[in-house]
């Protein structure tokens, strides 16, 4: 409950409040710089932590056991990028959009690893790992994201006929 001095307990409406940390700000990573190329990042339970520059260095590996958040934009052009080895969600959350207020900016998201980098147990390398916690990406809602070849195409055809996901539209392309 959130409670206003003089005026009593404010009404949420259901809604949710985090205090969150800010990527740039140096009393999020205690009084130092943010993190540079190559090295970790730990997010640990109980700090809710916003990605809220245009793009980070190339990080070794961010474990998240409280939450990365990814604000959207107002501007559907807004391009960020965010760079990792390795991103492994333990009990925490990590959030590009919901489904109620989905991402609407562009962003890019890029695992860097080689084969012979180290594997994370289980999940491997060059990965988002998710073990007892939540990842939620939404963006903007495309109508068809998934069809299905609703009739076998003969050798020589010139078209085909799909039909999306959902049963709801038949596409004759």
């Amino acid at each position: 409950m959130i409670y206003q001095e003089g005026k009593g307990y404010v009404a949420t409406k259901g809604k949710t409040f985090l205090y969150i940390s800010r990527w740039p700000d140096s009393q999020t990573w205690g009084g130092d710089l943010a993190p540079r190329e190559g090295e970790a990042v730990s997010i640990p339970k109980g700090l809710h932590l916003l990605f809220d520059i245009d793009a980070s260095p190339k990080l070794s590996f961010v474990n998240v056991e409280g939450s990365l958040l990814f604000p959207s934009d107002n501007d559907p052009t807004h391009h960020r990028t965010f760079d990792a080895h390795y991103i492994l969600v333990k009990g925490g959350y990590m959030e590009v959009g919901t489904e109620e207020n989905r991402y609407t900016s562009k962003i890019t998201i890029t695992m860097w690893s080689t084969k012979y980098d180290p594997n994370l147990p289980i999940f491997g390398n060059k990965v988002i790992g998710v073990n007892y916690g939540s990842l939620d990406m939404h963006g903007i809602e495309r109508k068809h994201t998934w069809t299905e070849l609703d009739t076998t195409v003969e050798i020589g055809g010139t078209s085909i006929t799909l039909t999306d996901r959902t049963g709801k539209d038949e596409l004759d392309w």
